[in-house]
């Protein structure tokens, strides 16, 4: 991608970031950067991609600030997850069986495309996953890409206004956050981006499904478990919402919605799977493993680990157990998902 076109594009995302956050809309800034991408490229030079490195550079800053939000006091608690990321995993591939069945039986996509676009899973890794079975790579990335949006879209004011979150549980004032960040040292922040980017490459390397934000937060976990002194200055927050936002969007276009007509049936039975698959297994969750309301919704929302991660930190929700889940459901559909495809076709 011409380095030109990639600082206007960012810049672009910068200026919707900012006119939708001043809406109060939730995950705002990411959504802004993500729409005013979106309709620049539809604009933008043709056969662009968004530089490998950088993606994976912003997946490593994003793991450093979901990372740091894991303090001791929460060894505990991640000690209880074991049955509600079972149950987690078991509810979203039976609900990704069921709508793969519905789907094949009532549109034109068969039943391998139906089943990998109805996966709880990333979109880059499910789509070529999809390929070795005979599933339609291009259909499948659409519609996970449309269930990304959706997520990140409807989800996170939807829930705020079901469950009445006014303001940021976890999170100081700004006076607070002011005091707080002089506090820290350079010397800090140094360490904590070195464990960011220690663990984020080293996962990448080793062919880890999404290795560069799991290792970061790895990393940045141990270092803040161990010292308590993880930590990154408040501009970083949002400068890693920005260029989510600006990755995300940098791959839709209006062409993309254009070569997607035919897939407007299967998009609509993977709305409603989105919320049958979230509000379903989030009353499993909260009646048989007592998660609160807001985290068993947002941990059985089908985002990705980043956005929701992001997202739920925003909130001021309970942000390492939702991390937890998100990550387990990932590792699950990336390596249980094959072997149910294989016993099914």
């Amino acid at each position: 991608m011409n380095l030109l076109y990639l600082l206007v594009l960012h810049l672009i995302g910068s200026f919707g970031a900012l006119a939708v956050h001043k809406t109060k809309i939730p995950a705002g800034k990411l959504i802004g950067a993500m729409l005013a991408v979106m309709i620049f490229s539809s604009f933008g030079l043709s056969n662009t991609t968004y530089p490998v490195s950088l993606r994976i550079f912003i997946q490593i800053l994003s793991g450093l600030v979901i990372g740091t939000r894991f303090k001791r006091d929460d060894i505990q608690t991640l000690h209880s997850m074991i049955g509600p990321v079972i149950t987690l995993i078991v509810c979203l591939l039976s609900i990704n069986v069921l709508f793969a069945y519905i789907m094949d039986h009532t549109t034109a996509l068969s039943f391998m495309t139906s089943f990998f676009a109805c996966a709880p899973g990333g979109v880059s890794d499910l789509a070529l996953v999809a390929t070795d079975f005979g599933a339609v790579m291009e259909q499948v990335a659409l519609l996970q890409l449309f269930r990304l949006i959706s997520v990140i879209i409807i989800f996170p004011p939807l829930i705020r206004n079901m469950l009445h979150i006014t303001s940021p549980k976890n999170t100081e004032t700004k006076t607070n956050k002011n005091e707080a960040e002089k506090r820290h040292s350079l010397k800090q922040y140094m360490t904590t981006l070195a464990a960011a980017l220690f663990g984020g490459l080293i996962f990448h390397m080793l062919h880890i499904p999404a290795g560069a934000i799991l290792g970061a937060i790895v990393c940045v976990a141990i270092v803040n478990l161990a010292s308590n002194a993880a930590a990154y200055p408040n501009i970083l927050k949002t400068m890693v919402q920005i260029f989510a936002g600006c990755y995300i969007g940098s791959r839709i276009t209006f062409r993309t919605f254009l070569e997607g007509q035919d897939l407007l049936l299967p998009a609509l039975i993977l709305l409603v799977q989105l919320l049958f698959m979230a509000f379903f297994t989030a009353f499993i969750l909260h009646k048989f493993c007592h998660l609160d309301w807001a985290t068993a919704l947002f941990s059985a929302t089908p985002g990705g680990i980043q956005e929701m991660g992001l997202i739920s930190d925003e909130l001021g929700l309970q942000t390492p157990k939702i991390v937890l889940m998100h990550t387990f459901r990932i590792l699950a559909v990336l390596g249980v998902l094959p072997l149910i495809a294989t016993f099914l076709d």
